[in-house]
């Protein structure tokens, strides 16, 4: 009799072990699950960023090819400030200027023109001297619920 009682006895603890090791081998797999969902999910976003970013750094080229194309006083001769929007489309050998918003895929596309002050110093404020020889320019690339923006600023470098 006790030899009997020892196998129940043992099978019990197989039976305890068994669901513990199933109960440990899910919450490994639900963890690594979630890990591989997290991890497509930033790929995507980094994706996104990336081709936004591509979208604003081809815009500032098309602005100062533009620029470059044309005299300042044509370059200047843009509504400033929000909300005129602009963008820029390829046109034979030249870039030109469009009012409005662009729209490329999933992402949406804009330029804001900004008249540029400077302080006693000759440094950039936002009030005192008005710069004519300088243009602030913010790109704006938007999708989703994110946006993306970055200002530079661009001066009549061919000024005499």
């Amino acid at each position: 009799m006790k030899n009997m009682f020892k196998k129940q006895k043992s099978s019990g603890f197989i039976f305890l072990e068994i669901v513990i090791a199933v109960a440990l081998i899910s919450i490994v797999f639900v963890t690594l699950l979630g890990i591989g969902f997290l991890s497509l999910n930033i790929s995507s976003s980094l994706q996104k960023t990336t081709q936004a970013n591509s979208l604003i750094k081809e815009e500032f080229e098309a602005v100062r090819s533009f620029r470059d194309g044309t005299t300042w006083a044509n370059f200047k001769n843009i509504n400033f400030g929000s909300p005129n929007f602009y963008y820029f489309t390829p046109n034979s050998n030249q870039w030109a200027r469009n009012s409005g918003t662009e729209t490329l895929g999933i992402f949406t596309r804009n330029i804001i023109f900004g008249q540029v002050y400077r302080d006693a110093n000759g440094d950039i404020a936002p009030s005192g001297t008005l710069d004519n020889d300088t243009i602030k320019v913010t790109v704006t690339v938007s999708w989703s619920s994110k946006t993306l923006q970055i200002i530079t600023y661009l001066t009549n470098w061919q000024k005499r």
